[in-house]
Order: structure tokens, then sequence, then C-alpha cells
């Protein structure tokens, strides 16, 4: 009997244990430590809210523009409150940090740009799984172009993933959306 007890609060223990070290890995491998029109930000900066993140650029011509205007019509749509659009820069040639946070207000204004440098911004990018690539656009007078992945990613109040939404269809991000709202 004194076996059997020992034996359950041990893996009592191992469980909790487990569970606590996954929460906190949820939260650690989606961090960045990046820069905003409030200063240094990271993940936790932002507690108490619930998280988009997208990764884009102002000079895109269609992918973000298009991207933001969805998210922001479901989220005014739904009347979500709490929700912080992260909009983190592939463009640190071109996207100064004041003009970047104007184009993500532009479109929903509880958005910030986060700007990381060129070793975290590759760090975050492989982290979160996305892609991008700058292309030469070696006629253009934009002279290059970026491309890059267009999925959102969700992130509850405490900063842990919840989903990445790669079909972005209206229909799918707010319920997408309203899950997280509703469930975490």
């Amino acid at each position: 009997m004194k076996k059997l007890f020992y034996f359950a609060f041990f893996v009592f223990v191992v469980s909790g244990v487990y569970l606590l070290v996954s929460y906190n890995l949820k939260i650690a491998k989606y961090n960045f430590t990046a820069q905003s029109t409030d200063g240094e930000v990271s993940m936790k900066s932002f507690d108490g809210m619930y998280k988009i993140v997208y990764f884009g650029y102002v000079f895109c011509p269609d992918v973000c523009p298009t991207t933001l205007t969805l998210v922001s019509s479901v989220l005014d749509d739904i009347k979500a409150k709490d929700v912080k659009i992260l909009f983190a820069t592939l463009d640190l040639q071109r996207d100064d940090i004041k003009t970047c946070d104007e184009f993500a207000k532009y479109f929903y204004p509880n958005s910030s740009c986060i700007r990381l440098e060129n070793g975290e911004l590759d760090k975050v990018i492989n982290k979160y799984g996305a892609k991008y690539k700058i292309v030469d656009l070696n006629d253009s007078v934009m002279k290059y172009s970026v491309a890059h992945s267009s999925s959102i990613f969700l992130f509850d109040k405490k900063g842990r993933f919840v989903s990445e939404v790669t079909n972005l269809t209206y229909d799918n991000v707010k319920k997408e959306i309203q899950n997280l709202l509703i469930n975490y």
C-alpha cells in the first residue's frame, strides 16, 4: 500500500514538473526581443492581451494590406477586446519603426510594429516556421521585394502559442480568432 502511495505521488510530481516545463517552453519558443515605438519589447510586454503576430513589410503591394484588412475586419465585426496585432517587419532596410507602426495602426488601431534586428529576425522566423526572402527587382524603382509567408499566429493573454492560421479566408480567420477568445 505504501509503495502504491509513493508511486502515485511520484507520478503526480513528475506530471506537475512536465506541465510546468511544457507551459514555459510554449512561451519561450515564440518569445522575441524587438524594438517598437515604446522601446524594447518582448512577448511578455503584451501580457494581458491576446496577440496576433504577422510578418510583413510596409512596401508590400498586396499580401500585407489584404491580410491586415482581413484580420482588422474580423476583429471589428466580432467586437474583439484585448487583442493586439504585432506586425513584425521583414524589411529592415526600408521600414523604420515609426513608419511601420503607423502602417500597422492604419489597419487596426491596437497594433504595434516590432522590429527584430538581423540575427534575431532570422531566429524568430525559424522558430515560428515562417519564411521570407529578399528578391532583387533590377528594373524596378523599389529595387527589391520581400517574398514571405502570410500566416497569422495566435497567442493567448500569457504569450502561449495557440495556433497558426494559414487559410486566410474571412470565415476561417473569424472561426480561429473566436476560438482564441472563447477558449483561451
